[in-house]
């Protein structure tokens, strides 16, 4: 696992057990710090899905398209009309 997925599971583990604790306590302050380490945890998850849909290398281009359009119509003959 990569550090930035230790950490986002750390944020979380420690964001709900300080926010039930602080808010069960009456400490509104720590309850604050408890959502933020939640909503910290929530942006590195979403960060981390948006990474993992980008592929890794660049897309490479075809030596040889299979079809030009400035070379060829659309319907294949030269009549331009239906089949």
């Amino acid at each position: 696992m990569s550090s930035r997925v230790l950490l986002g599971v750390a944020c979380l583990v420690a964001g709900i057990a300080l926010a039930a604790w602080s808010l069960a306590a009456g400490q509104l302050l720590l309850a604050l710090v408890g959502f933020a380490l939640i909503f910290t945890f929530i942006y590195l998850a979403i960060e981390a899905m948006g990474k993992a849909g980008k592929p890794q290398e660049p897309l490479k281009k075809a030596a040889s398209p299979a079809w030009s359009m400035k070379d060829t119509p659309a319907g294949g003959n030269d009549s331009g009309g239906a089949l």
